[in-house]
């Protein structure tokens, strides 16, 4: 369990798959993400059945620890197609639950991963890709030290119109030295 002020970063449980359920069959979430197919029961359970079998990947459910020790799933998060030879992954977040979204829960989560992902993992690069119109994410990932790398002009189809993806990646030498500055 990685702990944090607010949020917890646990691992996934089979209890969860009827919050993914709904998360991942919602329009005005996946409207950020690259699924856009419905999601099935039985594709979320054998998505779950199979990280154990990934050595590519890392995922956590987002927490909120409770003061009687119970657990508020309101996301996840990972670090996925990790290249174990050249040390890099891309991150990828969603908070589901509509009331915990915009309070700086998935900055945390982000927050969160980059520290295991550069001090446990010891990667040296983690990356992310988002849509131009989720300026939200955009401002978050770059609170936490992400930087703009490149555009994917008209990458993307939603709502209707196309949209420009945009590339971020951050260092582990420039979140150790934001690290530094922040104490």
């Amino acid at each position: 369990m990685l702990r944090g002020e607010r949020v917890n970063l646990g691992p996934i449980k089979r209890e969860y798959i009827e919050s993914f359920l709904k998360w991942f069959n919602d329009p005005e979430l996946t409207q950020y993400l690259t699924s856009y197919r419905p999601m099935t029961r039985m594709a979320e359970e054998e998505w779950i059945e199979n990280l154990k079998n990934r050595e590519d990947t890392i995922n956590f459910s987002i927490v909120i620890p409770n003061e009687d020790g119970s657990e508020k799933l309101i996301g996840n998060c990972g670090i996925h197609e990790i290249n174990w030879k050249n040390r890099f992954g891309e991150i990828g977040i969603a908070i589901g639950e509509k009331e915990y979204q915009n309070k700086g829960y998935g900055t945390e989560a982000v927050e969160l991963l980059l520290e295991y992902g550069f001090e446990t993992v010891n990667l040296n690069r983690l990356e992310l890709c988002t849509y131009a119109f989720n300026v939200k994410a955009l401002n978050s990932y770059k609170k936490v030290g992400f930087i703009e790398e490149g555009r994917k002009r008209q990458h993307v189809w939603v709502n209707g119109k196309y949209h420009d993806e945009i590339i971020m990646g951050i260092l582990a030498e420039e979140w150790r030295e934001r690290k530094k500055i922040k104490k």
